[in-house]
């Protein structure tokens, strides 16, 4: 497989910045004037990288003409295709809890999904599917998404 290109290392570190954000204001501002949609600003945000994420497991299924045809890589590409779309509905599902007021549920529901999505995508790195280095950055990303969703979900708790 081939190496990560710098442009998507930057963009992959650059991108929990509006979940850390977020879950600062969320932290950080004061309680008895809440700031209206914050919670839902950060589930949603974090709905759209869960899914993108998963998109990229889709964008390896596709970049071979061999996903169209039975041939002997099928169960690596239903897995990658598996690993690719269950995160939308996820996200949405966690969009969806916290717009109808539970946002403590929203967050956990995220929690599970980007947990879930990174062992798949371990598993998928120990069989060789993933580029060198993707790994290493989706355990940044997934590691400071995380410590903001159980930030966010202490935040409520408290």
């Amino acid at each position: 497989m081939k190496r990560l290109p710098l442009l998507a290392i930057i963009m992959g570190i650059a991108s929990p910045f509006p979940a850390i954000v977020c879950t600062a204001a969320l932290l950080f501002y004061p309680s008895d004037r809440p700031l209206p949609g914050l919670t839902m600003a950060l589930v949603a945000y974090l709905a759209l990288m869960l899914a993108f994420s998963g998109a990229v497991h889709w964008g390896l299924a596709l970049d071979r003409p061999a996903v169209v045809t039975a041939s002997p890589t099928t169960r690596t590409d239903n897995r990658r295709m598996l690993t690719g779309g269950v995160p939308l509905p996820v996200g949405w599902l966690a969009i969806l809890a916290t717009f109808l007021g539970h946002a403590g549920a929203g967050l956990a529901i995220l929690l599970a999904g980007f947990a879930g999505l990174f062992l798949a995508e371990r598993a998928a790195w120990r069989r060789g599917e993933l580029p060198s280095g993707y790994l290493a950055l989706r355990l940044c990303m997934t590691a400071v998404i995380m410590t903001c969703l159980a930030v966010a979900l202490l935040a409520r708790a408290i």
